[in-house]
């Protein structure tokens, strides 16, 4: 990884709107849920479609931001490998799958 932590997954989740990046692979970092919710809020207006966030310290809160947004977002493929998103992380990505382009999780 590249040692990007809370802030600069920040840096980059607010600035995802109207981007024209497809892929995103910030595996292997220190991203919690400060940084996963920055940028889940912010998958609606991207053009984002394989998300990987592997490996990180994300929690079930940083998870539910992403889930949250799955339903209007572009996202394909979603992974989440080696986090602690437990249960809570686990239902708040199963209740969007119906209405989500979600192909691999």
């Amino acid at each position: 990884g590249n040692q990007i932590g809370d802030e600069g997954a920040k840096a980059i989740g607010n600035n995802l709107r109207e981007s024209s990046i497809q892929s995103l692979n910030l595996a292997g970092n220190q991203i919690g849920d400060e940084g996963t919710k920055a940028i889940g809020n912010n998958l609606r207006e991207s053009s984002i479609q394989t998300l990987s966030l592997s490996g990180n310290q994300i929690g079930a809160e940083g998870v539910k931001a992403i889930g949250n947004n799955l339903r209007e977002s572009s996202i394909q493929t979603l992974y989440l490998a080696g986090n602690q998103i437990g249960d809570e992380g686990a239902k708040a990505i199963g209740n969007n799958l119906r209405e989500s382009s979600l192909q691999t999780l």
